[in-house]
């Protein structure tokens, strides 16, 4: 497909906002883009998405499917190595891009109860920022990454 937002960010992908995780080449793991107008994004939001062109689960095939399960629970995995974050929420809408995503959102220490859930963006305190934050933080996984494959 060739107007496909996610298959056109795949192509122009900075390499410092995405994970390297051996193995899992079908697949890129980055931190989701940058669309605010005052770079307040939730640092450490994830996205896991196949390189090939599906729309939803249904059109994985049984190999990949069973590798995308894998890949969200390492990433996840990794999340929860991070210090700062202890909760990480697992969520596909796909309702605004025809391309398969799986969303992976971190909940940090000390997000009040109210924040929870959908509303985990909207806590005043979370971590936010734009592509500088967010390529250190990718920075930050990358290292975790590596110390879990050498252990």
């Amino acid at each position: 497909m060739t107007d496909c937002f996610v298959c056109t960010k795949h192509k122009t992908l900075s390499p410092d906002l995405a994970m390297n995780i051996d193995g899992y080449n079908d697949f890129v793991v980055a931190h989701a883009p940058d669309r605010t107008a005052d770079s307040t994004n939730l640092i450490g939001t994830l996205i896991i998405e196949p390189r090939v062109h599906v729309q939803n689960w249904s059109e994985l095939n049984p190999q990949q499917a069973a590798q995308l399960g894998s890949l969200i629970g390492r990433v996840t995995g990794i999340l929860y190595a991070h210090s700062q974050i202890e909760h990480v929420y697992t969520w596909v809408f796909g309702d605004a891009v025809s391309h398969l995503h799986v969303w992976l959102m971190p909940r940090y220490k000390g997000t009040p109860r109210e924040y929870w859930g959908i509303k985990v963006t909207e806590w005043p305190e979370a971590p936010k920022g734009g592509l500088v934050q967010m390529a250190s933080f990718i920075k930050e996984l990358n290292a975790l990454t590596s110390k879990a494959e050498t252990a």
